[in-house]
């Protein structure tokens, strides 16, 4: 029996709570419940990606987020269907590339991706995947054997 179902929610500490509320409603995320203390100060936020998937954010935040060295969750990936529509979307709300998207560029495991950040610093990937990538085929070797895939691929 595999113990886990999915992975239920991510949850992130902020500097500033409604900034980051604003930011996630406007990549699609929006507030469904919020929890507070006793004396009315909010405890946690909950935003929902799908029913059974949320972000969780939690005020008291102090400092930056995205050290890429630092040990600990690195970035999040947002999956999209067509990453130019998204990108137009992104621009039409006020979210800005972290580097503009290259349409003609595939990313050695085959998917297109761009980058963005939240207002904490957290990186978050948004990725189209191709459906041929390697993500894919590994998880249909993976669903017929039961086995790992290991590619070589340039850095």
């Amino acid at each position: 029996m595999q113990p886990f179902t999915s992975l239920g929610h991510v949850n992130l500490k902020t500097n500033d709570l409604q900034a980051s509320i604003d930011f996630y409603a406007k990549l699609g995320f929006p507030e469904f419940l919020r929890l507070t203390q006793a004396d009315g100060r909010t405890w946690i936020v909950y935003l929902r990606i799908t029913d059974e998937l949320y972000i969780e954010l939690l005020p008291g935040g102090t400092g930056r987020a995205g050290d890429q060295q630092a040990a600990g969750l690195n970035h999040l990936c947002l999956t999209t269907p067509d990453i130019e529509d998204t990108a137009a979307h992104l621009a039409s709300v006020g979210i800005a590339l972290v580097s503009p998207l290259d349409p003609t560029r595939r990313g050695v495991d085959g998917n297109r991706g761009m980058w963005i950040v939240d207002p904490d610093g957290n990186r978050i990937e948004i990725m189209e995947m191709a459906p041929s990538c390697d993500q894919y085929a590994a998880i249909n070797t993976f669903r017929d054997t039961g086995r790992a895939t290991t590619l070589s691929r340039p850095i």
